[in-house]
């Protein structure tokens, strides 16, 4: 090992929380509730006499009879003790070696009646700073949004842990490559990254076999199951697209191709059919080993792409031909041409070879379409686990099922985040059903099922990276209003500066507001909903009459009208779209 500066954000105390209520139980004791479930600790302010001891336990939820509920912390102890020195004075108990997850505190021994000074939640994580902003017409959406950014800053702990609160918080790699891009549209998430990719490769085997936790402690050290060991090829290609520094892909692409060349000395028939966790905890079980060869072909199709950005053309096209075959023996082994379906027919079966590359051009619509009626059938509702969740949405979108897609969002019954919301989450659950499950695993602050949060941005806002530009050089606006939206916002701070999209809907008109920093551009999509015939202005000047173009603007370019869609290409600066039906 080297002796290195640290690489990653420090991690600090980045917000204070007051407690929202103090309940005086039976027993003497007090409970806190903070209001919020967070990573952290808790500041104490105490006066008593010598010796007195007072003892803090932490944890999520309570019990029906207001007690503190800690069987989900397993062995865990959440226990902080502090005995009094007896100064006289005020004495503050702050401890740094140690963090919890949690919403509650219960104290005991403390010498008096505590109220809301006396106890303070400290919020700490890796210091990753907030870089993008989300809000539209709908509470729901709003309160996802919010319990997403929870469930992102309780779990960035100098490396992405899987939970806070119980005894494991682990780098969890399966959680972190599929959440990645959620993460990277709220926080600047590219130092913190670049670090932990650092560990995932110092815990990398000779034989380029890398595992489903890094840094690799607990669980076992075998090769990592699909979609969990392919972070060490998703997570940089995230990173580049958003931040568009070409470092993570130079320092990692060795150790990338290592885990790739891992996967075709173990494939067969350019098939890497191996068993894992599946589409984790899904509503509909999807079965694991073609998981194995979907992320084998999505890793070759990365770094062929990477090996291009890095001038390694050869190596590029040798990459591009064994993505092409992994594809046809996918194709051929998996598709049921009669049904239009993969394999079982999950939906996250059919979303991930759509979602990757895999199908063929004149199947698409098909496959989409299939996804489209299971959702039906199951009354509008996701089956989707882990894996699949994260492409529900935006497939569904792409493809012309936007409405629907809206109608899975803000289901509030099981299984939704609506249905989180309603059982008083304040961060993502582990699982769907986490108020019906019992203790073992059953995380009240995990990530993972939050990366709805990347179409929240990307297609409720419309506001999304272009990969041939990376960084936001060049900006992909297509705002998508759905259902009952009447605006929605976002706001993300790149690397050339802060970018902003505004949209507002009425029954006659489209309006968006849009700012890009200078030396950047963006191709915008604007909706003409189901307009024939649309007029649309930028500020006072007629771009498109009746569905034809009319005039100019400086730095806007009107290039064409399809799918229901007026195109434009914009240089830096700020502009007002307005589409009048």
């Amino acid at each position: 090992g080297r002796l290195v500066a640290q690489q990653g954000p420090p991690i600090r105390i980045e917000k204070e929380i007051e407690p929202a209520k103090i309940t005086r139980l039976d027993s003497g004791k007090f409970i806190f509730d903070m209001g919020q479930n967070f990573a952290g600790f808790a500041r104490l302010r105490a006066r008593g006499r010598a010796g007195t001891k007072i003892v803090l336990r932490f944890g999520e939820l309570l019990n029906p009879d207001g007690t503190l509920y800690t069987d989900n912390l397993r062995s865990a102890r959440a226990t902080d003790t502090f005995i009094l020195r007896g100064t006289g004075r005020e004495e503050i108990f702050e401890p740094h070696f140690t963090y919890h997850g949690y919403r509650f505190v219960e104290m005991s021994g403390y010498p008096g009646t505590p109220d809301k000074s006396t106890l303070t939640g400290l919020v700490v994580h890796s210091a990753a700073p907030e870089i993008g902003d989300f809000a539209c017409s709908d509470s729901l959406l709003n309160q996802i949004q919010h319990n997403i950014s929870w469930g992102l800053r309780s779990n960035i702990m100098s490396v992405p842990t899987d939970c806070p609160q119980r005894d494991e918080r682990l780098g969890w790699m399966g959680d972190a490559q599929i959440f990645s891009p959620t993460a990277c549209a709220n926080r600047n998430m590219a130092p913190f990254f670049s670090k932990w990719m650092h560990d995932i490769t110092d815990c990398q085997d000779p034989d380029g076999a890398v595992h489903d936790v890094s840094p690799t402690i607990v669980v076992s050290t075998n090769a990592g199951r699909p979609a969990w060991a392919d972070a060490v090829v998703v997570i940089p290609w995230v990173v580049y697209t958003y931040f568009g520094d070409k470092r993570i892909l130079e320092e990692n692409f060795d150790a990338m191709l290592a885990w790739l060349n891992y996967m075709k000395a173990h494939s067969k028939n350019n098939l890497y059919e191996e068993k894992g966790y599946g589409d984790w905890v899904a509503v509909v079980k999807s079965p694991s080993e073609p998981i194995g060869s979907l992320y084998y072909f999505y890793d070759a199709k990365l770094l062929a792409k990477m090996a291009r950005i890095l001038g390694r053309e050869k190596q590029s096209q040798e990459l591009e031909a064994l993505a092409r075959k992994i594809a046809a023996a996918y194709q051929k082994k998996h598709f049921d041409a009669a049904t239009g379906n993969y394999s079982t027919g999950t939906q996250t079966m059919n979303l991930l070879p759509l979602a990757f590359g895999i199908t063929p051009p004149d199947e698409r619509t098909r496959v989409a379409r299939q996804i489209s009626e299971d959702v039906h059938k199951r009354k509008d509702h996701l089956s989707t686990g882990f894996l699949g969740t994260a492409f529900l949405l935006p497939i569904l979108t792409e493809y012309g099922f936007g409405e629907q897609a809206f109608r899975v969002a803000n289901q509030r019954d099981y299984p939704s985040w609506g249905y989180m919301v309603d059982h008083g989450a304040t961060t993502i659950w582990e699982l769907w059903d986490s108020d019906k499950k019992g203790p073992d695993m059953n995380s009240r602050n995990h990530f993972a099922l939050g990366s709805v949060g990347e179409w929240y941005f990307g297609y409720l806002a419309g506001l999304r990276p272009d990969p041939e530009k990376p960084g936001f050089e060049h900006a992909i606006v297509q705002p998508t209003p759905l259902g009952n939206l009447t605006w929605a916002r976002a706001k993300y701070q790149s690397v050339y500066g802060e970018i902003s999209v505004a949209w507002q809907k009425s029954d006659s008109t489209f309006s968006l507001n849009l700012k890009l920093p200078a030396n950047t551009g963006a191709t915008v999509a604007l909706p003409l909903l189901k307009s024939q015939t649309p007029s649309i202005y930028e500020g006072e000047n007629l771009l498109v009459e009746k569905g034809r173009p009319a005039g100019k603007t400086p730095g806007v370019r009107f290039t064409k009208i399809e799918n229901d869609r007026a195109y434009f290409e914009v240089e830096s600066g700020t502009y007002a779209f307005k589409v009048s039906f």
